[in-house]
């Protein structure tokens, strides 16, 4: 008898209408989110406070919270662009200065030795990345990791391996922590704003994420910029074909020895001859890449103004992040009985490492880091320099940098009304032509549209990936991104140190097929991926149609 009354009464239970919240706490996120009473004392104007203990009624309370809810937002606003900007300045500088080091230092390989270091670094750093960021806080994690991007560009004015490699290490041990920092505080701000506006999570984040990947994309064009218009107007850039060439030099530059500008001028070419680019593919069964019969000289004048540019950029983006962007108070909610923040934070990478997604996923992201890295040393080098000279290679790569901001921009627009399987098929077949381009095309200077076409046409696909890729991620895993987005980040910096390491041994030839089978790869495990996306997204139109 009591069972039929207690079955009874949990019947009426599940039957009786729940009563309605006008809003459900949405975490911050995992062991971290803001301390209100700090914040609030932050935001909240005083004059507000003062109001309502002078009317103290329901319609004044109502106004002063929407008043407190709208400076909030603006607040969040506020830092979401000042973080961008930060972003916009310093990495500005180091995308250009990426972009230039395989084709000036083509004798002694030392910029891509750097990168390998740098690279090889950061993928490790991601382990221990948000442990880093929770003992330092966001702030100063991106302080200490912009001071490092200075101080690895400070190096160039003397460029040796015993003061470019060290450098390179400590920014590479910085880097996975810096990744970390910015996820951190996407995340707060996603949460307190989906938490303000009563909003749906998912296209805040979605908002959040395009204005904040739009300011890092950004960033490449305008150092390429840059670097185009002061290699342009900055002075004449100097190509050696042969060794036997070689004027005297003055060892009195800061980059190279000083030329002795009063020799004969036919010891010099301005242009690289379109020969030069042919000895990247293979012949007679040569797959190791020769030493390099040519050498690009830089002027000290030019070659000082542009390591000066690039570190002032990276100093101002310093300073716009440590005086205007405003410091979250983090604290970790701990049960006694578990595991101590460090040790659980660890374990949280370590598991997102075996977590199936992002197995599927992992592939694929190591391809894009592959695909960029070879971009930034070999596209540069065996096409554009050798064949337009070293000014070209700002031209180009400000193309490819204003196809992927546009291309990121538009493929979010293509995700509401074209299935993302069809757009990923439609980038395969982009990408694959682009690859025979590559394989089948010897480069000379009378083909210059050739090049921004390659250039725009992989800034395309390069946006299509990250935006599939990150999206992903960002809904998949919606209130705990930092461990998954740590391994995203290992996974490119893996693909990129790979690249940069492939650059100076084989040829192009190599290093194209191995690019092809690595996205043939990748997108057997990527295309399951998205199936199991797309037959989850019908079970909720389904379930929301009922």
């Amino acid at each position: 008898m009591s069972s039929t009354n207690s079955s009874g009464k949990s019947h009426e239970n599940l039957l009786s209408p729940r009563p309605k919240c006008r809003t459900e706490p949405i975490p911050v996120e995992v062991g971290y989110h803001f301390n209100r009473a700090t914040a609030q004392t932050r935001i909240k104007p005083l004059e507000s406070q003062n109001r309502v203990h002078t009317y103290g009624t329901e319609s004044s309370l109502a106004a002063v919270e929407s008043i407190s809810s709208v400076q909030t937002e603006r607040q969040l606003l506020k830092n979401m662009i000042v973080l961008g900007l930060g972003f916009v300045f310093t990495f500005s500088a180091l995308t250009s200065l990426q972009s230039m080091q395989s084709s000036l230092f083509l004798e002694t390989i030392l910029g891509l030795h750097s990168l390998s270091v740098f690279y090889g670094l950061a993928a490790f750093s991601c382990l221990y990345g948000p442990i880093f960021v929770q003992k330092l806080t966001p702030n100063w994690t991106v302080v200490l990791a912009f001071v490092l991007v200075a101080l690895y560009i400070s190096t160039f004015f003397y460029p040796r391996p015993y003061t470019v490699i060290p450098s390179a290490v400590l920014l590479g041990l910085s880097f996975g922590p810096l990744f970390c920092a910015q996820t951190t505080f996407l995340m707060q701000l996603v949460s307190r704003m989906a938490y303000l506006t009563n909003g749906i999570r998912d296209k805040v984040q979605q908002r959040y994420l395009r204005l904040f990947y739009f300011f890092y994309n950004s960033s490449r064009i305008w150092g390429h910029l840059v670097t185009a218009l002061l290699l342009r107007y900055g002075g004449d850039v100097y190509v050696f074909s042969t060794r036997p060439q070689y004027p005297r030099f003055h060892a009195t530059g800061p980059h190279f020895p000083m030329l002795d500008l009063h020799m004969s001028p036919s010891l010099y070419a301005t242009v690289a001859r379109p020969s030069l680019c042919t000895l990247d593919h293979i012949t007679e069964d040569r797959i190791f890449r020769s030493p390099a019969s040519y050498v690009f000289y830089v002027p000290s004048n030019l070659y000082l103004m542009l390591i000066s540019t690039y570190l002032g950029l990276a100093f101002l983006g310093l300073a716009i992040v440590t005086t205007l962007l405003d410091k979250f108070d983090l604290y970790v909610s701990q049960d006694p009985l578990e595991r101590p923040p460090i040790l659980l934070s660890f374990r949280k990478v370590v598991l997102s490492l075996i977590d199936p997604q992002l197995r599927l996923m992992f592939p694929m992201v190591l391809f894009i880091g592959y695909q960029q890295g070879f971009m930034i040393a070999d596209f540069t080098r065996s096409y554009v320099s050798c064949a337009l000279g070293l000014e070209a290679i700002g031209y180009t790569m400000l193309c490819m940098a204003a196809m992927t901001t546009l291309g990121s921009i538009a493929a979010h627009q293509f995700f509401k009304h074209i299935k993302r399987m069809t757009i990923m098929f439609a980038t395969v077949v982009c990408h694959t032509g682009l690859l025979m381009v590559l394989w089948l095309w010897t480069p000379v200077r009378d083909d210059v549209a050739v090049f921004y076409v390659i250039a725009a046409g992989w800034g395309l696909c390069n946006a299509v990936w990250e935006t599939l890729t990150t999206t992903y991620l960002a809904t998949s895993f919606t209130y705990d991104w930092q461990a998954p987005f740590a391994v995203y980040f290992m996974a490119q910096c893996i693909g990129l140190t790979t690249a940069f390491t492939f650059s100076p041994i084989f040829v192009n030839d190599i290093k194209i097929c191995l690019m092809a089978g690595l996205m043939v790869f990748a997108l057997i495990p990527y295309t399951v991926l998205e199936i199991r996306l797309h037959r989850q997204q019908k079970l909720q139109d389904r379930a929301a149609d009922l």
